[in-house]
C-alpha cells in the first residue's frame, strides 16, 4: 500500500491534515473547517497553547468510522473516514467529522497542556519522549514531560465524551439513552460497580463491553461531578496549569478537597439512588412480561433471523468461554447449537447477516473491523463459503421474490445501497447517498416491492424510510417518510410478515422499547414497557415477538406478546440534570463549520514530503550494558510527523576503570536505525543493549554490522494475516555469533541473508490476554556466506491452539525444525538453544522475543544444546487468569496473575546416531501484569524447568537432569 501512496497535505497555523487516499480530496476542505471550528473554542476555553501543530491523518482502512488520538512525540489524530456504527444507538448519529473533532481535541488538550516544570523536561529532552522498550529509562521521561497522559482510560474518555456532547448541542453519550440504561440495569439487578482500579484491570478486559466501559463509567463520573460541583470545578479538575498536580489523583483531591476513590463511592451511592427512582417510575405502569429462551445472556448478538418452517432462530453471538461464532436457537425449547466461527467480529454487532430459508443460506460479513467480505454458510453443514473476498458491504436485507441481497457499502466516506444477485459474485451499485447522510438498519417487505432504512442527516434528524425497489433499480431515488423521530432514534426496524407494519425500537421514553407503524397511515404504538431495554424485535406470530433483553452481561433472547401500550413513564436523564445545573454548557455549542473560512487559514495545499517534514522528536540520556560493563550515552530520534520516516541513533561510551580488561575498540558503542516505508538500514558498532546490565543472558556484541531489511504484511485484516522479509547484512570483527552469545565465531566476518514468510491467524474469546485459538507459521531460509565457505539453512516454527472449555483456558503445541546443510563440525552451521531466556529485568518484545521464541529451551544453559539440525515440540497450557480488582493503588496496581504449564522435547542431529541427543524438559511459568501510572504495562515472571538429557555418546540409556529458576520483570 505505501508504494501507492500520494499523501496530500493541507496546513494551517494549528493542523496538518494529511490524506493517504485521492478519492478522499473532496472532504478536505469540510474535515478542516471542523477541525479550526473546534480547535477555536478549545483554545479559549483550556487556555490552550499547543507545543506543535496537531497531525490529523485522515484514511478510509475501515468500513466504521473512528478516532484516535496521540501527543507522543507530536501531537496527532487519527480519522476513519468511514460511517460510525449506530448499532444500539450508542453513538449519535449527527454529522460525524465535527463530532470527531471535538472528541479527540479533548485528548489533545488534556495531554498536550503543560505547566511550567512539563515545559523545562520537554526542552532538556527536546521534545515529548515515547516510551521505549530498548530505553525503559524512557518511562520516566515520558511521565517527566507529559504526565497527564498517564492517566486512566476512563478518564480521558469521560472528559472528551463530556465535551464531545455539548459541544454538538447535546448530541452525545452525555444524553444517551445506552449509557442511562447500562446504569440502570446494574441498578435494577445489582451488578457490581467497577471502582476505578478494578475497571481497569477486569471491567475492561472480560465484561462483552471490553473497552467501551471506559466510556460508560468515564461519561457518568464526569457527568455526576459536573452535576454534583459544577462544570467549572470539572475544568480545574482537568486542565493542567502552573498551579496544578502532575498526577491526576492529587489535583482530583486539590480540588474537590477528597479522595478520587471516596468520591467515586459516593457516585455510586448518587448513581444506585438515582436509578432505583428511575425504575420506580417505570413500574408505574405495567411491566411487560418477558419469557427467556436461555439461562444465561449471549453477550453481543446480531440482526436475528427467524425460519417459520424451522422454528429457530439464527444470530451471530460472542460472549465469554466461546469464540464469536454462528449460533442457532430453538425456538420452542431454547436448544442453542453453534454452526460456524465467526473470524473478526465487530464489538456490538457482531457480524452482519441475513437469510435466505429456501437454501438453508446465510449471509454473513467477515473481517468486520476492516474491510468486509461476503461468505455464505449452509445452516444444515455449517459449511462456510467466501463469495466475494472485499465487499465492504453491511446492513443485509435478503429479498425473497428476486433472491437478491441488499446492504449498504461504505467507501470514501459515503454510504451506497448496494444489491448482489445470484451466485453472488459481483454487486451493482444503486444509489450513491450525499456524504453526511448516514443509513441503516436495511429490510426488505415481504412481498420484495420496499425497503425500508432509517436515514440520519447531518443534524442528527432520523427518519424511518421506504425505497421502491423497482423504481430504486431503474435509477429513482425518491423515498416516502414512514415517520420521523424527533430528537430520537429509530432502531432495527423490520417488515411484519404481512407487511403492513414496521416493528422497530426508539428511546422515545428515554427506554428502548418496542414499537410499530403502521406504513397506511403512518400510526405509531408503543408495544413495550420495559425496566432496562429491548433490542432487534422480530415476529414470530401475530400475537408474539421475539427481543433481545439487555443485561448487565449481555443481551438474552426471550419472547413477548403484541399488546399495545397506551402509556410509560419515561425516565430522566442525568445529562438533563447537568444542563438544568450548568445552562452555561448551552453555549458550548460550536457554529456551523460553514462558518470557518479555510481557504483564508490555509497556509500549504499539495503534496506531503517526508523528508523534509523530519525534526528533531527526542534526546535523551541513556543507560547501556555491553558485555559486563556498564555503557553511558545519548540517545536521538528524528521523524516525520506520521513515522513513515524516522531515525534513531544511540551512542554511548565505557569507561575505564582500574583492572579494566575491555579493549579500548570497544568501548565505544553506535547503533542507527533507519526506516522509510517498508525499508529499514540498520548500523551497529560494538552493540550494546540496557537489559544486558541484568543477567547473563547477552544481545550486545564486539564487532560492527550493516543490514538493509524489507517487510511487507501483504495483509492484516484480522485474523488472518501474512506477510513476508528480505534481510541482508554483514558483520565485521566478530567474537561471538550473532545469534548465539556462547558459540565462538571461528571467523571475523560473516555475509547473511534471511528471508522469512509469516502467516498467521489468531483469535481470543472476550477476557483472554493472549491468542487461546489459531495458528501461527513462520519459515526461514538463510544463507551466511563464511571463509569462502557457504553455509545454507532452512527452520521454521509452527504455532497450533485451541481454546478449552474452561474461560480462556487454552492448549498450545509448538513445534519447530530446522535443516543445515553444510559440515556438522563448524558452527556457523548449527543451530543452538538453552535457557528461558530472560534476564532479570528484561523486555516483552524485541528481538530478546525471537530468541527465547526460536532458541530457548528452559531448564539448560544458554546454547547448551546445538545441532545442525533440530526438531522440537512444546505442549503449554495456559490456565485462566486470575483477574484482580482492588489489588493496587491508582498510580500501581496489578490486573492478573497467569500460571502456565509446559513439557518439550528436543532432538538434535537426527541423521546421525553418533552425535545425536535427545532433550526432555518440563515446568510452569507464573505471570503477574503489572500497570504503572494506568499505561505502563509489565510483566513480573516467576518460572521452573527441569530438563533430562540422554545423550548417545554416553549411553543410550543414561539420562542426565538439571534444573532452572527464572525470575524476571519485562517492561513495557
Amino acid at each position: 500500500l505505501h508504494a501507492q501512496l500520494e499523501i496530500h497535505q493541507l496546513k494551517t497555523r494549528n493542523l496538518k491534515l494529511l490524506t493517504l487516499q485521492k478519492d478522499l480530496n473532496y472532504v478536505i476542505p469540510h474535515t478542516g473547517r471542523c477541525f479550526e471550528n473546534s480547535f477555536a473554542f478549545h483554545q479559549k476555553f483550556w487556555d490552550f497553547k499547543p507545543s506543535q501543530p496537531v497531525t490529523v491523518l485522515f484514511n478510509d482502512f475501515s468500513d466504521i468510522g473512528n478516532g484516535g488520538a496521540n501527543v507522543i512525540p507530536f501531537n496527532f489524530i487519527t480519522v476513519g473516514i468511514g460511517t460510525l456504527d449506530f448499532t444500539f444507538d450508542i453513538l449519535p448519529a449527527n454529522e460525524r467529522m465535527q463530532w470527531l473533532m471535538s472528541h479527540e481535541l479533548t485528548h489533545i488538550v488534556m495531554c498536550d497542556k503543560a505547566d511550567r516544570t512539563d515545559r523545562i523536561y520537554r526542552k532538556l529532552l527536546f521534545g515529548k519522549i515515547m516510551p521505549e522498550q530498548e530505553n525503559p529509562v524512557t518511562m520516566i521521561y515520558s511521565y517527566l514531560t507529559t504526565p497527564r497522559w498517564y492517566s486512566p482510560r476512563w478518564f480521558h474518555e469521560g472528559i472528551a465524551t463530556f465535551m464531545e456532547t455539548w459541544l454538538s448541542g447535546g448530541m452525545g453519550r452525555v444524553l444517551g439513552g445506552y449509557d442511562e440504561m447500562v446504569f440502570r440495569t446494574m441498578v435494577k439487578e445489582k451488578s457490581y460497580f467497577y471502582r476505578p482500579v478494578g475497571l481497569e484491570s477486569e471491567g475492561t478486559t472480560i465484561d462483552f463491553q471490553v473497552g467501551v466501559n471506559s466510556y460508560l463509567y468515564g461519561t457518568r463520573f464526569f457527568s455526576y461531578l459536573a452535576n454534583t460541583y459544577g462544570v467549572e470545578k470539572m475544568k480545574d479538575f482537568c486542565s493542567r496549569t502552573d498551579s496544578s498536580k502532575r498526577f491526576f489523583a492529587l489535583q482530583f483531591k486539590k480540588v474537590y478537597k477528597n479522595k478520587l476513590s471516596n468520591e467515586w463511592e459516593k457516585w455510586i451511592a448518587w448513581e444506585t439512588e438515582n436509578q432505583q427512582k428511575n425504575l420506580a417510575k417505570i413500574k408505574e405502569y405495567p411491566i411487560t412480561p418477558f419469557r427467556p429462551l436461555l439461562k444465561f445472556p449471549l453477550g453481543s448478538v446480531s440482526k436475528l433471523c427467524y425460519s417459520r418452517d424451522e422454528r429457530k432462530v439464527y444470530a451471530a453471538v460472542n460472549y465469554p468461554k466461546k469464540m464469536a461464532h454462528i449460533c442457532s436457537i430453538d425456538i420452542e425449547n431454547g436448544h442453542m447449537e453453534k454452526i460456524t466461527d465467526i473470524k473478526g467480529p465487530a464489538l456490538y454487532l457482531v457480524t452482519n447477516i441475513a437469510y435466505d430459508d429456501s437454501t438453508h443460506t446465510l449471509f454473513i460479513s467477515d473481517k468486520n473491523n476492516s474491510w468486509r467480505g461476503l461468505r455464505c454458510v449452509n445452516t444444515l453443514t455449517g459449511h462456510t463459503r467466501r463469495l466475494i473476498k472485499y465487499t465492504r458491504a453491511g446492513d443485509f436485507a435478503f429479498n425473497h421474490k428476486d433472491r437478491g441481497l441488499y446492504a449498504t457499502q461504505s467507501r470514501s466516506g459515503r454510504i451506497t445501497i448496494v444489491r448482489f444477485l445470484p451466485p453472488y459474485k459481483e454487486w451493482t451499485e444503486i444509489y450513491h447517498l450525499p456524504f453526511g447522510h448516514n443509513l441503516f438498519d436495511l429490510d426488505v417487505s415481504p412481498d420484495g416491492k420496499w425497503l425500508s432504512a432509517t436515514m440520519a442527516d447531518v443534524n442528527g434528524k432520523q427518519q424511518l424510510i421506504l425505497f421502491n425497489i423497482y423504481d430504486l433499480l431503474q435509477g429513482k431515488t425518491d423515498y416516502q417518510v414512514v415517520y420521523e423521530f424527533e430528537d430520537n432514534s429509530a432502531s432495527n426496524f423490520t417488515f411484519s410478515s404481512d407487511g403492513t407494519f414496521l416493528i422497530g425500537t426508539s428511546y422515545y421514553s428515554g427506554i428502548s422499547n418496542v414499537f410499530r407503524i403502521e406504513i397506511r397511515n403512518k400510526k405509531m404504538e408503543m408495544l413495550s414497557n420495559t425496566e432496562t431495554g429491548f433490542f432487534r424485535p422480530c415476529e414470530l406470530s401475530k400475537d408474539s415477538l421475539l427481543v433481545l433483553e439487555y443485561r448487565h452481561d449481555g443481551l438474552m433472547p426471550g419472547i413477548i406478546r403484541v399488546k399495545p401500550i397506551n402509556d410509560a413513564n419515561a425516565v430522566d436523564y442525568l445529562g438533563q440534570m447537568v444542563f438544568k445545573k450548568n445552562p452555561v454548557v448551552e453555549s458550548w455549542m460550536l457554529p456551523p463549520p460553514s462558518k470557518v473560512n479555510i481557504d483564508s487559514l490555509s497556509t500549504f495545499d499539495g503534496k506531503y514530503s517526508m523528508i523534509p517534514e523530519m525534526k528533531l522528536a527526542a534526546a535523551y540520556p541513556i543507560l547501556q550494558g555491553y558485555k559486563d560493563y556498564v555503557s553511558y550515552g545519548y540517545h536521538f530520534m528524528i521523524a516525520d510527523n506520521i513515522f513513515m520516516n524516522s531515525l534513531k541513533m544511540n551512542l554511548s561510551y565505557s569507561p575505564a576503570f582500574n583492572n579494566d580488561t575491555l579493549p579500548d575498540q570497544q568501548k565505544v558503542h553506535f547503533s542507527l536505525d533507519y526506516s522509510y516505508r517498508n525499508f529499514s538500514v540498520a548500523v551497529t558498532h560494538n552493540y550494546s543493549d540496557f537489559y544486558d546490565l541484568f543477567g547473563d543472558n547477552k544481545l550486545s556484541r564486539a564487532g560492527y554490522s550493516v543490514s538493509l531489511s524489507y517487510s511487507t504484511d501483504i495483509t492484516q485484516l484480522s485474523p488472518f494475516k501474512y506477510g513476508y522479509s528480505v534481510n541482508a547484512a554483514v558483520y565485521g570483527d566478530l567474537e561471538k555469533l550473532p545469534d548465539y552469545q556462547e558459540i565462538a565465531a571461528t571467523e571475523k566476518t560473516m555475509y547473511s541473508t534471511v528471508v522469512s514468510y509469516r502467516m498467521s491467524s489468531l483469535r481470543k474469546s472476550l477476557g483472554g490476554i493472549e491468542p487461546e485459538q489459531g495458528y501461527d507459521w513462520k519459515i526461514y531460509g538463510q544463507g551466511l556466506y563464511v571463509g569462502k565457505q557457504f553455509f545454507p539453512k532452512i527452520f521454521t516454527k509452527l504455532d497450533l491452539g485451541v481454546l478449552l472449555p474452561m474461560k480462556n483456558s487454552a492448549f498450545w503445541l509448538k513445534t519447530a525444525a530446522g535443516e543445515g546443510f553444510a559440515q556438522r563440525d563448524n558452527p556457523f552451521s548449527n543451530f543452538y538453544f538453552g535457557g528461558f531466556g530472560y534476564n532479570y529485568i528484561d523486555t516483552k518484545s524485541g528481538g530478546r522475543q525471537v530468541s527465547r521464541d526460536l532458541w530457548g529451551f528452559p531448564g539448560t544453559g544458554i546454547n547448551e544444546l546445538g545441532g545442525k539440525n533440530f526438531l522440537r515440540v512444546k505442549a503449554e497450557w495456559n490456565l485462566p487468569p486470575l483477574r484482580f480488582r482492588k489489588l493496587g493503588f491508582l498510580w500501581f496496581y496489578i490486573t492478573y496473575a497467569r500460571l502456565s504449564i509446559f513439557g518439550s522435547g528436543i532432538g538434535t542431529n537426527l541423521d546421525d546416531a553418533t552425535y545425536n541427543t535427545t532433550t526432555y524438559n518440563s515446568g510452569g511459568q507464573l505471570d503477574l501484569e503489572l500497570v504503572l501510572f494506568s499505561l505502563l504495562k509489565s510483566t513480573l515472571s516467576a518460572g521452573y524447568s527441569r530438563a533430562y538429557s540422554r545423550d548417545f555418546y554416553l549411553s543410550e540409556n543414561k539420562f542426565d537432569t538439571k534444573q532452572e529458576w527464572m525470575i524476571t520483570l519485562r517492561l513495557l
